[in-house]
């Protein structure tokens, strides 16, 4: 663990799939969505973290101000302005308006989606969402891409068959294109303006040039789109520059077990990446090459081999031996959560 870097564990009993910070645009969120997995019910659930009094190590400890009912395992999580959208493993998108209140937020339901994956006419798990905009993009093991208006009525705007195998991650690039991934290692991008059509594929790397290495999670470069990095199977992360997707620009060998969630800081040029093997990792991006006013030619995750020697790669979480499935951080913390039903709660010391 980094020594400016404080960590405390809370149990909470079921097995996390996703977290996601509340929006809170005047100051540091303490508020804080997670959605649950592998458990005999799903559930999304609402927390706050509340000033601590009892232990003196930890500052805060988290209390749960609502939770819904979900129809199956949480797949995706993520916000559009004051409303979350979530996708899980029953084939169904559901839209919740968040009310924030003084002492305890709630949740309340606007809309759920028809089935939007099904195979033979039976229900198969949306796998992973991603939202632009008042538009979301949803894909899942039946292969396809839906774009689903936000809105209050979850209306699908356009549907493609996008692969003959199952998809597991989806990402907008920008507002017209979007980029899927199977579990072949195939990464598609797509022209979501109708209709629908793939306008490149590429592979992600391997260490093995003889097996496929399938992408587990998708994240764009924060003030730069055209960056974009896969985490994959084997641990490791590929990025490319879309500019020129044919060839990856930098491959870099990482965790040991697949890399579960890959995102950067909401504010900041700080990447994440959690892993089947209970770590969590921070890549920072050195300062002297911040703002250089050949930001492309310069940018450390288009370095290729010399990346590794301009990101600043720190271990914050190790040793869990199970899995951790999801993050998100912003200012100084980092929210995380896995197969330990447990959440944990990374803080930056200044």
């Amino acid at each position: 663990m980094s020594s400016n870097t404080k960590v405390s564990t809370f149990f909470v009993s079921e097995k996390i799939s996703k977290v996601r910070w509340l929006p809170d645009y005047l100051k540091e969120s303490d508020g804080f969505l997670s959605g649950s997995w592998d458990m005999p019910k799903s559930f999304v659930r609402m927390w706050r973290l509340q000033k601590n009094m009892m232990d003196t190590y930890s500052d805060y400890v988290p209390k749960c101000t609502g939770k819904y009912l979900v129809g199956g395992d949480v797949t995706g999580m993520e916000m559009a302005e004051d409303t979350v959208i979530v996708s899980c493993s029953d084939g169904k998108l559901t839209l919740f308006k968040i009310k924030r209140g003084v002492e305890e937020d709630t949740l309340q339901q606007i809309a759920q989606s028809g089935l939007l994956h099904n195979i033979n006419g039976n229900s198969a798990p949306c796998t992973a969402i991603s939202v632009c905009g008042k538009e979301v993009a949803s894909v899942g093991e039946d292969g396809r891409l839906n774009i689903v208006d936000s809105g209050s009525s979850l209306t699908v705007r356009r549907s493609s068959v996008a692969d003959s195998c199952s998809l597991l991650c989806v990402l907008y690039s920008n507002p017209q294109e979007v980029l899927t991934a199977n579990r072949m290692g195939v990464i598609r991008i797509f022209d979501v303006r109708s209709p629908m059509e793939a306008t490149a594929a590429f592979m992600t790397s391997c260490e093995d040039d003889n097996r496929s290495n399938y992408v587990s999670s998708l994240a764009a470069h924060p003030t730069q789109s055209h960056i974009v990095l896969a985490g994959t199977e084997e641990g490791s992360i590929t990025v490319w520059d879309l500019r020129q997707p044919g060839n990856p620009a930098s491959y870099l060998s990482a965790h040991n077990s697949p890399i579960t969630e890959i995102r950067f800081h909401r504010s900041d040029l700080i990447l994440f990446t959690a892993a089947e093997c209970g770590e969590l990792w921070q890549w920072a991006q050195l300062p002297n090459i911040v703002d250089s006013e050949k930001l492309d030619k310069m940018n450390p995750w288009l370095s290729g081999e010399r990346t590794k020697s301009r990101i600043a790669v720190s271990c914050l979480i190790t040793g869990l031996r199970k899995s951790i499935n999801t993050l998100d951080s912003q200012n100084s913390k980092t929210i995380c959560g896995g197969d330990t039903e447990a959440l944990h709660l990374v803080e930056t010391i200044p």
